[in-house]
């Protein structure tokens, strides 16, 4: 068995960050959350990701910013951070955000949807 992906978590809605949690610990990956880009900053410092799971809109920043943060500090990421927002985005914004990471999901997303994601991302799974 492969060794376990560890992600981080980055929204403000904690219903989001309880329920991703739950759902990917169950698939076997180990999860680090954070509610804010600050606190975001400082667990990437301090740790090494297999990918984050990052929100668009946090209080403090805004995920499009975080991200370019996080990518100075570790370049590694700059292909593994999915995007998720609950805000309704035109076909070219959904494109250019999957150009700047590893993909956008829109929330409410469905479950298999997230699982796939991370799975692809992670290289747990080949991509079909």
């Amino acid at each position: 068995m492969p060794p376990t992906a560890k992600i981080l978590l980055v929204d403000d809605d904690e219903t989001v960050l309880e329920l991703v949690r739950e759902t990917l610990q169950g698939c076997g990956y180990a999860i680090d959350t954070a509610t804010n880009s600050q606190e975001a900053m400082a667990r990437v410092k301090q740790q090494d990701y297999a990918m984050i799971i990052l929100d668009l809109l946090l209080p403090d920043m805004n995920g499009f910013l975080l991200s370019q943060e996080i990518k100075r500090i570790r370049p590694a990421l700059a292909e593994r951070i999915l995007f998720i927002s609950g805000i309704l985005f035109g076909q070219s914004t959904v494109e250019h955000l999957g150009s700047m990471g590893a993909g956008f999901l829109s929330k409410p997303f469905r479950i298999d949807s997230l699982i796939e994601a991370v799975d692809k991302i992670t290289n747990r799974r080949a991509a079909p």
